[in-house]
């Protein structure tokens, strides 16, 4: 679908290293990274708005490298929305189709199903200025879908919406996806609306990809200290193998880890997300051998999210990050000083 080659990209104090990317057909994919990162750089790389110093960008097979930005049919939202103030909903939305020469029997045809899609029936007189931030999210969708676009890039759309309507909007690029069959690019740094929404996602930081591929592989198979800590595995430790057996470092001896996965012999971390690891609410598992990885320790802080637990817990010197649900402090009681016992199983234990 759209083919980014060896793209590079200079200013006076970025750059933008040999991204490669083959995005197919119908994907939704995210770049993600932390601020600064040049996620939306590339974005306006691809849609032409800044020319490239080297590299080639295909759409279709069609080599656009050079091509004009209103030819090349990839429309961009800003965080911003960029609305015009003077117009109202309706002129917004049909403000572009001058541009593209699009029949007006055509670009009614496409305003209404989309207004019925996005729910924008209601408030197609106003202006901007008397409109929510979800609100304005949906014309600025809109305004750019009806030019019928190859690609829809998106810049941190989520990012300035409150919370209600940031899960509102979750759902609106979901349904949109699915019913238009539309391909779609995300920057984001926000990594679980990545994984609700992107099926592909590639990780930047500071100009250079550093993982792509399977949003779900991302997640729970990081390449890198960075990677891991950026999709919230947390608990990251040294690991050391000896004899096949894996180890990590605890002040004056090692632990013993037991991996489903074999190691491969230039990995050199051990991860392990907060989510993955079990409380143990059975004193006799502990002595029965039911479970493996299993570990004693006590809480030394517990932070309450309003959704979930996230607790730090010190077994001998190796502290641990848990995300427990909300409803384990009612129901165990859970408190800061408090004696624990904890697991995960061999099958989630990661290596990179």
């Amino acid at each position: 679908m759209i083919i980014l080659e060896n793209i590079n990209l200079s200013l006076p104090d970025f750059r933008l290293k040999n991204i490669c990317l083959d995005i197919q057909k119908n994907d939704f994919f995210a770049l993600i990274g932390p601020t600064g990162s040049g996620k939306s750089l590339l974005l306006e790389a691809m849609t032409g708005l800044l020319p490239i110093d080297k590299g080639k960008i295909f759409l279709e097979n069609k080599d656009i490298t050079n091509l004009a930005v209103e030819k090349r049919n990839l429309a961009l939202v800003y965080q911003d929305f960029a609305l015009f103030p003077h117009l109202n909903v309706t002129k917004n939305i049909l403000y572009g189709i001058r541009y593209h020469n699009i029949p007006k029997k055509t670009a009614m045809q496409r305003f209404d199903m989309l207004i019925n899609t996005l729910g924008l029936e209601k408030i197609t007189k106003r202006s901007p200025l008397n409109l929510s931030g979800g609100e304005k999210q949906r014309i600025s969708l809109a305004r750019s879908l009806i030019l019928n676009p190859d690609v829809l890039l998106l810049d941190e759309p989520l990012s300035a919406l409150d919370p209600i309507f940031h899960e509102e909007a979750k759902e609106l690029l979901k349904k949109i996806h699915q019913e238009l069959g539309i391909t779609i690019i995300m920057v984001s740094h926000n990594f679980p609306d990545v994984l609700y929404l992107a099926n592909r996602a590639a990780i930047i930081k500071n100009g250079q990809i550093m993982q792509k591929g399977l949003t779900k592989d991302i997640f729970e198979k990081p390449n890198s200290i960075f990677t891991a800590n950026f999709v919230g595995m947390k608990n990251i430790f040294p690991l050391k193998t000896t004899n096949g057996k894996l180890l990590i470092e605890d002040k004056d001896k090692y632990i013993e880890i037991l991996a489903h996965n074999k190691i491969k012999t230039d990995h050199t971390h051990i991860g392990i997300r907060p989510e993955d690891i079990s409380f143990v609410k059975n004193k006799s598992d502990l002595k029965n051998n039911k479970y493996t990885n299993i570990f004693q320790g006590k809480i030394d802080k517990i932070s309450n999210s309003g959704i979930y637990l996230s607790l730090l817990v010190t077994s001998g010197h190796t502290k641990f990050n848990i995300i427990w649900p909300r409803s384990y402090m009612r129901e165990y009681k859970l408190d800061i000083g408090q004696n624990i016992n904890f697991r995960f199983p061999p099958e989630i234990v990661h290596t990179f």
